[in-house]
């Protein structure tokens, strides 16, 4: 194994200031410079400073971030129970701590290895979860405070989708029962401006600004006084309408009188209408709906701008100056009318939509208070409430004695509002009782130039504009404050950083990384690792010519479109990289020498889920290159789901014809097209009548099984009747072996959907499917559980995340005003929680003044984010990077990914194309640094199958009548209870009084043990997370974080290597004839949790819940038993037993000696 390499000096310090327990700190971490492990070092230091458990909390951005710091914790922790003195005060030390001295060190020594007991069983535990739990918690505790119902449950993404859903139906058919009413009138003045599916997302839109909505109605009181609202945050008079600002445009200007005889002047001679005196004329001649517009039309464009001043001629104004002033005059009067016509229909619009969008709210919330839920928006808002509420000092008050030191991973991801209820709580530290000798703290640590969730209220600014209060508060109340730059890169390759310094060092692509003068700071690489960053040439689409055959469908893919062109090219490299004998290799994380490329080195990224996202996948697995799927899949609109949810209308409905083509076409059934073509166009009735009739068999049996599910259709729940269609009929292989394992997800969540479903209403299928219909769901996939396969994800989906090989393919498209908001603040300001009024215009030509300035702050965000995205992007690759685009014929776009890193100009040589040696790629690479091998270890492959023992080919010998009925050591000693107590003087019949959670926990470490140890050592940690998460609900989060500690540092302990090595087995039955000492023969029937062999001996290990302490008569002599049961199996080999202890984690020997004596007291 080769050593890792030594971190400098300064990257310690730097670490050690960050973590010190006794100082506020805020720390800016570059991507990949251990924040994570930062954050992991000041909770020990805190634990180890005396800090009660309880009185620590750390906040993350997501659960996944969460469990992984609660591991990191955890399993520190439990390392730590297992070190001699020497080892525990080197890893006291690694944390920066003080370490306990040779003399008197003892008891501080002892007291650091109970600090993971402490934690776990310390009620509340130690506190490691997201902001949407921590306001979860806080309003449990105070729910009269916080108006909230007692004992409320947090709303799930289909529940909370289909109470809105409910709730716009009701609000819709009320406002078309009653079209004279303000929701009527607000909802018929919708409905003339947007089509359908736009209402759709604007409504969704609107619910996405919830509070600001509530605040407005509930301030105007009616919609009058919202108007009126809207008009004065929009520069209007009060009464201001569009009708009078057209009136005004006619009437305050020039007298219409005086029309005509000016267009005579103008030159008006009844021609067309290019003349401005034509133009007047026909101004004069207009009705009266339409004057305005026509009058518009003689001084401004078509767009309502100005026309150019040769509207009026050169020689009319030399020849009639004043009459020109006064007609330039009157433009800029129209055109600033124009304006305030823009901003009263900007108002108008507006209130109508909040009309109608606040009354779906308030249904939407009815509905949820009667069934006592909140959704993840009203954990926030109300939390926010009510730390801003008269009662809050008795909030703070009752927190401030609970909580002593708060943690933020992730803070350029916290948004203003939630930053709104961390600095209330945490203000306490720095006031009143705060200022006193206690020792209190806040630390945060983030990375500006990795804010990419504005689509969640992220705002960049924030991260600084935080920093600095901070500081202010903890310097003001005389606290120590550490601001912290974390600039050293345990991630990535020295190629790889220099990429990215030069790319963001280019003016305008470092616009939005950071929030002061000084740009991005440098990164700095620890690995010495042969990087390499490739830039490919962008394929431009070319001129296609009309398709020859017209029975081709219109959106068919052809094989020379750009995005196929680099998808085939990236599964082709790919290919190659991970061939056998290509010679290929990255560094393996555990050993740190050199192995060959697999496909799991390899992640794909892209900005959005487009046609790309699914030409690569569909490349990779033409190529026969192992990749995952979707890391993100909708729900309702995945194959798999759809071919189940038409299979259920199917039974419903047989006689849906083309409903049940549908079905008989999927792999549920797996008829094709001749199948249907010889069923379909001939029959006289229904197809279902046609199946039955049919002579062949293979209809027949499709007829009965479709007859079957309409018979349990009838009577079954939802959940039951697809778990037979997926299991007895056999669906759920059929469907996987069509569409990939990746289907597996989808199919999963959808059989918890008709769990849900009927754990909310009534249990029929027919109801689930109409539910199912009004509802938007999808799914993300752990990627980091995707095994040995290929990653392809969006960015945003990638951040936090890693691999030897990123191919960046997506990057010739530009931010455009396509993606622009309908929706725009008008009180925007910086450093704070988004307030005031919202506005809505369609598109850029119906801007006011305030909602144009609105949509360009907008734009310039979506640029800097974008920048941003490409920086997380390049970020996530340690060794290669890949850069690929495809475009239209003009080629990438000015400021899309490809153009920057173009303008960069890196220092490129060229090289062969992977795909074509002809072509030319650009590359930068370092060389295999010296000393490194250039092949890693072979890849282990399975454990070698023992020859047959001896006593298999041998005749059976004459069997002795066993003197007692079957032993089983694992039952415990079944025949033991037989034959009495006085008999067997080992057996212990007391009862174990442990809890049930204690009991739930050991099961759970048992399982854990037992299947862990298969999987790679890389992948445990995501293994074991994902099945306590789907095994061990019933254990609190810090309990199972605990327990996978556990699990991991057992594993990882190179001492008990034989007992879970790769020559180890889980699960071993054995069945022998046991002769006691006695010379009588017992039956030992059992299973031994684990067997490991080595060269030289066989380790028998036996799971034990509880904590170690002294050995029991029953557990020596239940190993004796399986020790004599496989000694004549291994005669070259020492036997050697164990007991590991799920609770603990320990292992303890169990001598040959004490197995004898054991056996001897049997008789």
């Amino acid at each position: 194994m080769a050593d890792s390499p030594a971190i400098p000096v300064d990257t310690i310090e730097r670490q050690r200031r960050a973590s010190h327990p006794a100082t506020s700190a805020w720390v800016s971490a570059n991507a990949g410079s251990g924040k994570t492990h930062v954050l992991a070092q000041r909770v020990l230091r805190l634990l180890l400073a005396g800090v009660a458990p309880s009185r620590i909390l750390c906040l993350t951005f997501t659960k996944a971030a969460a469990a992984n710091m609660s591991i990191r914790v955890f399993r520190d922790l439990a390392g730590w129970t297992r070190l001699d003195d020497a080892a525990l005060r080197a890893a006291i030390a690694e944390t920066g701590a003080p370490v306990p001295t040779q003399a008197g060190g003892a008891a501080a020594l002892d007291e650091a290895r109970r600090l993971f007991a402490r934690t776990v069983e310390t009620p509340g535990g130690l506190k490691i979860q997201t902001i949407h739990a921590f306001c979860e918690r806080l309003l449990h505790l105070f729910p009269f405070e916080s108006n909230v119902p007692a004992r409320f449950e947090v709303l799930d993404d289909l529940r909370a989708a289909d109470l809105l859903l409910r709730a716009r139906e009701v609000v819709l058919a009320r406002a078309l029962r009653e079209p004279g009413s303000t929701l009527g009138r607000g909802l018929a003045a919708l409905t003339g401006q947007v089509s359908v599916t736009t209402f759709e997302g604007l409504i969704g839109e609107a619910l996405g600004h919830r509070h600001l909505v509530r605040d407005a109605l509930r301030e105007a009181r009616d919609y009058d006084g919202l108007l009126g609202s809207l008009r004065g945050a929009l520069g209007l008079a009060p009464g201001e309408t569009p009708a009078t600002v057209a009136a005004a445009m006619v009437e305050d200007g020039m007298p219409w009188a005086d029309w005509a005889a000016t267009a005579r002047t103008l030159g008006a001679d009844g021609g067309g209408p290019g003349k401005t005196g034509n133009r007047l004329m026909a101004a004069f001649d207009a009705p009266e709906g339409r004057q305005a517009e026509a009058y518009l039309d003689v001084f401004l464009t078509a767009k309502r701008e100005a026309r150019a001043a040769t509207y009026l001629p050169k020689s009319l104004r030399t020849k009639e100056p004043a009459l020109c002033d006064a007609l330039d005059g009157e433009q800029l009067r129209l055109l600033g009318l124009v304006a305030r016509r823009k901003a009263a229909e900007t108002a108008e619009r507006t209130a109508a939509l909040m009309a109608v969008a606040g009354a779906i709210l308030d249904h939407y919330d009815t509905a949820k208070r009667r069934r006592g839920l909140l959704d993840f928006e009203d954990l926030v808002e109300r939390t926010r409430n009510l730390l801003a509420t008269s009662s809050s000092a008795w909030v703070l008050y009752k927190l401030d004695r609970g909580i002593d030191h708060i943690l933020v991973d992730e803070a350029q991801d916290t948004s203003p509002e939630q930053w709104e209820i961390l600095r209330a709580v945490s203000d306490e530290f720095f006031a009143g009782a705060g200022r006193g000798p206690q020792n209190r703290t806040f630390f945060a640590v983030g990375d500006d130039k990795q804010s990419i969730y504005s689509f969640q209220g992220a705002r960049p600014d924030m991260f600084d504009t935080m920093r600095r209060h901070f500081a202010d508060r903890a310097l003001g109340a005389e606290k120590p404050f550490a601001g912290v730059d974390l600039v050293l890169s345990f991630r990535s390759a020295a190629a790889v950083l220099r990429a990215v310094d030069r790319v963001f060092a280019h003016g305008p692509n470092g616009r939005g990384l950071t929030h002061d003068d000084g740009g991005p700071q440098p990164h700095v690489p620890l690995k010495k690792l042969p990087g390499l960053v490739e830039v490919w040439p962008a394929v431009t689409a070319q001129p296609q010519p009309e398709p020859g055959d017209w029975k081709l469908p219109v959106d068919v893919v052809e094989p020379g479109d750009p995005p196929v062109v680099v998808a085939r090219r990236i599964a082709d490299a790919i290919h190659q990289l991970c061939r056998p004998g290509s010679g290929e290799t990255v560094e393996d994380n555990r050993t740190r020498g050199r192995r060959p490329v697999r496909p799991g080195d390899v992640m794909i990224l892209v900005r959005s889920r487009n046609s790309f996202f699914e030409a690569v996948i569909r490349a990779c697995k033409e190529r026969g290159v192992p990749v995952a799927g979707a890391d993100r899949l909708a729900l309702t609109q995945h194959i798999a789901v759809m071919d189940l949810v038409a299979a259920g209308r199917a039974a419903l409905s047989p006689a849906d014809d083309f409903t049940l083509a549908c079905v008989l076409k999927s792999p549920l059934i797996g008829l094709d097209d001749d199948d249907l073509i010889a069923l379909a166009p001939g029959r006289t009735g229904t197809l279902v009548a046609a199946l039955g009739t049919s002579p062949e068999p293979r209809h027949r049996v499709a007829h009965d099984r479709v007859e079957r599910w309409r018979s349990l259709s009838a009577w079954l729940t939802p959940f039951a009747f697809y778990t037979r269609l997926l299991g007895a009929d056999g669906g759920r292989r059929a469907l996987l072996g069509r569409l990939g394992p990746e289907a597996g997800d989808a199919i999963d969540e959808f059989l918890a959907l008709t769990l849900a479903h009927e754990r909310d209403g009534a249990p029929s299928l027919m109801a689930f499917l109409a539910r199912l219909d009004g509802v938007d769901l999808s799914i993300k996939r752990d990627m980091e559980a995707a095994g040995d396969a290929v990653r392809v994800m969006t960015v945003h989906a990638a951040k936090g995340l890693e691999a030897k090989i990123v191919f960046l393919p997506d990057t010739c498209a530009v931010p455009s005003g396509r993606h622009d908001p309908a929706l725009f603040g008008l009180d925007e300001r910086p450093g704070a929680a988004e307030s005031g009024l919202i506005a809505w215009s369609p598109r850029g030509d119906a801007d006011a003044e305030r909602v144009a300035e609105a949509r360009r702050l907008t734009r310039q965000r979506a640029v800097e984010e974008h920048n941003r995205l490409l920086y997380v992007a390049m970020t996530r690759a340690e060794e290669r990077l890949v850069i690929a685009g495809f475009c239209g014929e003009k080629g990438p776009g000015d400021g899309s990914w490809y153009a920057m890193v173009a303008a960069a100009d890196l220092p490129l040589d060229p090289a062969p194309a992977p795909w074509d040696p002809a072509e030319t790629v650009m590359r930068m690479s370092d060389p295999m640094p010296d000393g490194a091998a250039a092949a890693g270890a072979p890849v282990p492959g399975p454990a070698p199958v023992p020859d047959l023992p001896d006593w298999l080919l041998r005749p059976p010998a004459v069997e002795e009548e066993p003197d007692l009925p079957p032993v089983r050591p694992s039952n415990p000693l079944g025949a033991a209870d037989q034959a009495g107590p006085t008999a067997w003087p080992y057996i212990d019949r007391t009862r174990s009084t442990d809890r049930k959670q204690a009991a739930a926990a050991g099961r759970l470490m048992h399982r854990l043990l037992q299947y862990l140890p298969d999987v790679p050592s890389e992948r445990r940690a995501a293994a074991a997370e994902r099945f306590l998460a789907a095994q061990g609900a019933t254990l609190d989060a810090d309990r199972r974080a605990a327990l996978q500690a556990q699990a991991l540092a057992v594993l990882d302990d190179p001492a008990l290597a034989p007992l879970f090595g790769p020559q180890s087995r889980a699960e071993v039955a054995v069945t022998a004839a046991v002769r006691l000492p006695s010379g009588r023969v017992v039956d030992v029937t059992g299973q031994i949790d684990r067997i490991g062999v080595t060269d030289d001996a066989v380790h028998v290990v036996d799971y034990k819940t509880g904590t170690p302490g002294d050995l029991t008569p029953k557990q020596v002599l239940q190993l004796a038993l399986y020790r004599a049961a496989i000694e004549p199996l291994y005669p070259d080999h020492r036997i050697r037993t164990h007991l590991a202890w799920t609770a603990s984690g320990d292992v303890v020997e169990v001598s040959a000696g004490e197995c004898a004596n054991a056996l001897e007291t049997m008789g």
